[in-house]
Formats: structure tokens, C-alpha cells, sequence
């Protein structure tokens, strides 16, 4: 096991080193996982140009960071699905841990009856597993998975950006693809009649990863994010803030200026095009601009509506942001051996029966919270089992909705935290019945996240974890380009997560470089 001999957060490491001169050639809003890519990448195909990214917090990373609480360490991030490749072209450098056996522990809570369920790692892996938990499906088993690889293969023949001749080929080249653009995952799974309600939640798990309900989350997605998460997982072996601190570091040193703890107020539209960003009573000019935060903030308010076609505006507002979440961070005292509580996994899931996701999006989109001892799903996972130190758990709830916390927050403090108390003991309840007995004997500290804390960290006003939602009616082609009507400004949002967010950073670059960098693929292919 890693053990640190002391509490040592990578990202205080990283400093601001911002010369502020009056022109780059790149400017990228936004330090999390997308612009540190975006930025590692350009800087490689371009490694004499100066770029600039700025980020309103005071470390790097986004929503993929670690914090301290009374002696304690927690995280907000579950793993790294198979990245492996570009790390390596970025010349990142991580000591990781991966995840060779059993890539998630499920729970299934159906009135009094529990079913936990063991999934393997690996695609081949969790077909048998199936099969053999479920021989009178197994044939179907076979024919979901089957088709699902070679969907997954096809995405990768995709090309970002299509043009014409690139759509014309798409009905040869990924028949799969065109029949799935449109296709739900719960209407995937019905074509392989997998009316199991057993088998069926648990396939339906792979769609709660996004907060999204299986008729309404993307077929081709939820595949997608199925396939990359247990082909091959991993996490750091230290905490998760030194995967953002390496990326900003050999940025820093390759030349790259980061600016913390700085809000844009604006981006300087000239004549249709993306000339500067203003900063305090700074302007600073830029060749091209490169936005990667909440696309709401960056296009309503620092671009502003009277610089947008109408049409534009129209798609932006008819857009659905994916949900925020409720997060519970524990620390726990040393008396609990977290070792023989089989905790291990990337992923824990505990939750109510079959629709339970359907009902608690259902809510979300009303703005309310859907979550009761009848209708929940959490995350859970244990980081301290591969980071050492002392024993943490975090708890995650999603969909969460953020319904009045943003205005609670501001305007009453204290019923603020009322609030947050008691969902987390809610929460700390439901774990406590079905995982970790006397759990509430061993907690020391308890750290709680709202919507609105998300909405204050990340900038995004309504919390969103997981940028747009990843519905069917926002998938691909129907997701906001990446060229926006704006010249010279970019929004890479090809999806969420680790590998969508540094998928989109490969195909923004590929696109500034007219497809001289990854050919025009969807996916990491370099030329």
C-alpha cells in the first residue's frame, strides 16, 4: 500500500506564473481536466506559442481535486477510465493503481430483500460473470455485449467535426452508429429483449454514471462509458489532486503561463470575432480562445446574447445541464478496519429497485429531490484503502437537484446547514443499514457538499456535475459544436467525465489543426 508520511496536497504546489503580456497566441478559460489537455496538447504541436490559461479558483483541476479536513484527506473523484495513452503523449507521469479483479460492488435494495452483485473488470469478464449469474439470459448476455464492442469500434471510425464527405460515409463505415444516434439505452437493451428485471438493473447501472435515466441517456454514450470504465480502470496511487497538479506542472514548465484565482469578466467580441478577455481592468488580447467551463457562463455572460445568432441562442437555452449532486465525506476513526469491510472497488452502488433513476430524475427535472428511504442510489467508495492515512468514505448521491440551496445558502446560513445535516445523516443512515454497520460509532469529521457548493466552486449555476446532461436529444451531432458562431472562440464539449472531457480537448486541437493532429477522429489516434 502508498502511504504518505504526511498530508501533502499536491495542487498547493502549483502557483500562478502569469507575465500578463499584452497578446497570446492561445488563451484557455478553465483549469480542469479539459483545458489542461487542451493546453499539454497544443503546447506538444506547438511548442514555441504562449498560452495562457486562467482559472478562477486557486488551484487547477476542476471537479477532479482532493481537500483536507481536520487531518483528514478526502476526494471527489472515483477513477480514471483507460486515458492511459494520452497521459503518455502528455508525458504525465503518475504512479497508478489498477483495478485487475472486481471493477464494481452492487447493491440492490428491493423492500426487504438485498442482492449484491460482484462485476468484473473487463468487457469478456463481465459477459461470463453474467452468464453465469443469469444462464437462462446468457444468450442474450452474448449478443448485447457482442454488439456493444462492435459499436464501441465503430465510434472510434467516427470523425470529429464531420464534413460532407465524412457524412456520407458514415452509413458503411459504422451502420451501428446511425442506428443508435437516436436510440435510448433502455431501447438498446430492449432490441436483446433483456427483460430481466435483475439483469436489467444492473445494466442499467452504467447509465446512472451521469445521473441520467436509461430512455432518456444516449445508447451509443452509456455504451461508450460502460466499455472505457471496465476495459481497463485505474486511480492515482497518492491522491487524486496530483493528476491535475503533473498536468499543470509540466505546462508550467514547457513554457505555459496559469493565472489562479482570477475571473474573467468578459471576452471581447470585435466585429464577430474573439479578440481579448478582459480581467479586472486588464485586457489581454488572444489569436484564438478556448472556453471549457459551464457553457451557459461562457456564452450568456461573458460573450453576451447581442453577440449570438438567434438560432445559436435558441438551441443554447433549449439546453438541459445535467444534475448537481449531495456528497458526504467521512472521516473515521482507527478502530474500523476498512480492510475487512470489502471496500475496495472503484465503485460501490447502492440502490432502491428497478426505476429507481427514472423517479429521481423525474424529480430533478421538476427541481425537487426525489431521494427517501424507498428511492435512492448512491456511490460509495473507499480512497484511504489505496491512499493510506486515515480511514475515509465518501458518499455520493446524484441525481440531486438544486432546488433551493443556491438561495438558502445565501439568505439563511444556518437553516443552510440545517439542511445539509440532515440529508447527510439521511445518507449516512442508508450506508450504515446496508454496508458498514455501526458506522456513525467510528465518524470523527463529516464534510458535506450541496448543489450550491458545487454551483460556488465550479462556477456553474445550476451545480452541474457532468456539463450538459448526456441525453439521446443531446447527443453528438445534436450537442453545441465546438466551432462557435463566435470566429476564433472554441467550446470543446464532446461529453463529461475524464475520457470525454480529454476526448474533446484532442478534437478541439484536431480541429484548429485542420485534422493534422489526430487525422479527424472522434477518438486519440495521433498522427
Amino acid at each position: 500500500m502508498y502511504r504518505m508520511a504526511a498530508i501533502k496536497l499536491e495542487k498547493e504546489s502549483i502557483k500562478s506564473n502569469c507575465k500578463m503580456d499584452d497578446k497570446y497566441d492561445l488563451i484557455i478559460i478553465g483549469s480542469g481536466i479539459s483545458g489542461l489537455t487542451t493546453a499539454l496538447l497544443w503546447q506538444k504541436t506547438h511548442p514555441h506559442e504562449k498560452i495562457l490559461i486562467i482559472e478562477k479558483e486557486p488551484y487547477p483541476g476542476g471537479y477532479v481535486t482532493s481537500f483536507e479536513r481536520d487531518g483528514f484527506v478526502f476526494e471527489t473523484t472515483q477513477l480514471f477510465p483507460d486515458v492511459i495513452d494520452i497521459m503518455k503523449y502528455m508525458e504525465i507521469d503518475l504512479p497508478l493503481k489498477q483495478y485487475k479483479n472486481d471493477f464494481m460492488r452492487r447493491f440492490i435494495v428491493e423492500g426487504e430483500t438485498v442482492r449484491e452483485y460482484h462485476l468484473p473488470a473487463g468487457a469478456e469478464n463481465l459477459k461470463k460473470a453474467l452468464q453465469k449469474e443469469f444462464p437462462e439470459d446468457a444468450d442474450k448476455i452474448a449478443g448485447l455485449f457482442d454488439y456493444s464492442v462492435d459499436l464501441f469500434k465503430q465510434v472510434r471510425s467516427l470523425k470529429a467535426n464531420s464534413n460532407f464527405a465524412d457524412k456520407l460515409k458514415i452509413p458503411f463505415s459504422a451502420p451501428k452508429v446511425v442506428k443508435n444516434l437516436n436510440m435510448t439505452y433502455s431501447e438498446l437493451l430492449d432490441m436483446f429483449k433483456i427483460d430481466n428485471p435483475s439483469l436489467r438493473e444492473l445494466m442499467e447501472t452504467f447509465t446512472s454514471f451521469a445521473g441520467v435515466p436509461p430512455g432518456k441517456a444516449s445508447s451509443i454514450l452509456t455504451t461508450g462509458a460502460m466499455l472505457s470504465s471496465i476495459s481497463r480502470c485505474f486511480r492515482p496511487l497518492g491522491y487524486f489532486d496530483g493528476f491535475p497538479a503533473a498536468m499543470a506542472s509540466n505546462f508550467q514548465k514547457r513554457g505555459g503561463e496559469l493565472l489562479l484565482n482570477t475571473e474573467i469578466k468578459e471576452i471581447v467580441i470585435e466585429e464577430g470575432a474573439a479578440t481579448a478577455v478582459k480581467i479586472g481592468n486588464e485586457t489581454v488580447k488572444a489569436a484564438r480562445i478556448i472556453t471549457t467551463i459551464d457553457p451557459m457562463v461562457a456564452m450568456h455572460k461573458l460573450v453576451g446574447d447581442e453577440n449570438l445568432p438567434k438560432k445559436y441562442l435558441n438551441k443554447l437555452d433549449g439546453i438541459i445541464m445535467s444534475s448537481s449532486s449531495f456528497n458526504v465525506s467521512l472521516g473515521l476513526d482507527n478502530r474500523i478496519d476498512m480492510s475487512k469491510l470489502d471496500m475496495d472497488y472503484p465503485y460501490i452502488v447502492l440502490s432502491t429497485e428497478l426505476g429507481t433513476t427514472d423517479r429521481l430524475f423525474d424529480a430533478f427535472l421538476k427541481g425537487e429531490n426525489g431521494f427517501s428511504e424507498k428511492c435512492f442510489h448512491l456511490g460509495v467508495i473507499c480512497p484511504s484503502l489505496t491512499t493510506g492515512g486515515k480511514n475515509t468514505i465518501t458518499i455520493r448521491a446524484v441525481p440531486f437537484a438544486p432546488a433551493d440551496w443556491l438561495e438558502l445558502r445565501k439568505e439563511d446560513p444556518k437553516k443552510y446547514k440545517a439542511e445539509k445535516d440532515k440529508w447527510a445523516d439521511f445518507f449516512i443512515g442508508v450506508v450504515e443499514k446496508y454496508i458498514i454497520p455501526d458506522l456513525r460509532k467510528h465518524i470523527e469529521v463529516i464534510d458535506t457538499a450541496s448543489p450550491a457548493s458545487y454551483a460556488r466552486y465550479s462556477g456553474s449555476p445550476t451545480g452541474s456535475l457532468y456539463d450538459m446532461a448526456s441525453l439521446v436529444t443531446q447527443f453528438g451531432p445534436k450537442r453545441l459544436s465546438m466551432k462557435t458562431p463566435i470566429k476564433n472562440l472554441y467550446q470543446p464539449k464532446f461529453s463529461h467525465g475524464i475520457y470525454g472531457t480529454m476526448s474533446g480537448a484532442v478534437q478541439v486541437v484536431d480541429l484548429l489543426m485542420d485534422r493534422k493532429f489526430n487525422g479527424g477522429d472522434s477518438l486519440f489516434h495521433p498522427r
